[in-house]
Parts: structure tokens; C-alpha cells; sequence
């Protein structure tokens, strides 16, 4: 019973990733940043797999919806959120992030700032403030990083 659950929640992550690519390509700049060898589907595909999670809220399916999920401005920033996060101390950290990764982070500060605060929730208000900021301390450090790496030529 137990493989038939897995399988189920596979296929709802899978589908959220469908969605989620649905709703990004929608968006205004988001194309551009797809210019390169990964695709938005690969990208969506990552974010399902660091963010979804079958008993969150978040991804409960909205019978009345058609497409199933309800991606809100509130549950795009937070599930971004959530993403950022971890990359965010996984490039600190570790200093090296895939394509795929470092395509979420631009998504991450793309959706942040072209979110209107006054469509959010207050919650999601201080997350976009968050991914804006780490977004700019990430942008410093990689300048450090590309400053030290000229400097040892």
C-alpha cells in the first residue's frame, strides 16, 4: 500500500511541475533567462523536488481549479522561498551551484521583485524582502569570489 502512496505523490510532485512551468512561462522575463542548455521544465522539475511536500498546504489541490494547483502569488514566493534557502547556504557554503541552481536563484529575485507587495500576504512580504536581500549579499559575494580569482592570475 505503501508503493501505491509513493507513486501517487510522485505523480502529484510531477504535476505541480507541470503547473509551475505553466504559470513561470507566463510570466514577463522569465523566457530569457532559459537561453542556455537547462529548460524551465528541468528547473521546475528541481524546485518540485526541494520544495513539494504532499501533506503542506501549499500543494493541496483545488478540485474547482482546473489545472489542479492554485499557485497564488503568496504560494509562488513562499515555494521560492523555501529554494532559495537552501541554495542560498549551499553556494555560501559549498561555493558551487549547477546551471539548474543558479537559474532558480534568478527566478527566485525575478519573481521577488516584479511581485507587487500589495498582492501579498504579510508573511510572503517578508519572504520576498528576504530573497531580495540575500539575493544582493549573493551578488557581493560572487564579486569577492570573481575579484580574489583575478587577483591570483
Amino acid at each position: 500500500m505503501s508503493v501505491i502512496h509513493a507513486l501517487g505523490d510522485q505523480w502529484s510532485k510531477a504535476e505541480f511541475a507541470h503547473q509551475l512551468a505553466l504559470v513561470l512561462a507566463s510570466r514577463p522575463g522569465v523566457a530569457e533567462l532559459f537561453s542556455g542548455a537547462t529548460t524551465l521544465t528541468t528547473v521546475c522539475n528541481l524546485i518540485a523536488g526541494m520544495s513539494y511536500q504532499a501533506d503542506d498546504a501549499r500543494f493541496t489541490k483545488d478540485p474547482v481549479h482546473q489545472d489542479g494547483f492554485v499557485l497564488s502569488n503568496d504560494t509562488l514566493i513562499s515555494i521560492f522561498h523555501d529554494c532559495f534557502r537552501l541554495l542560498f547556504i549551499k553556494d555560501v557554503q559549498a561555493g558551487g551551484l549547477s546551471q539548474a541552481e543558479q537559474l532558480i536563484l534568478a527566478l527566485a529575485k525575478r519573481i521577488a521583485t516584479d511581485t507587487a507587495v500589495e498582492s501579498l500576504q504579510d508573511a510572503a512580504v517578508v519572504q520576498r524582502q528576504q530573497m531580495i536581500q540575500f539575493s544582493e549579499q549573493l551578488e557581493g559575494l560572487y564579486r569577492q569570489r570573481r575579484s580574489a580569482s583575478k587577483n591570483m592570475r
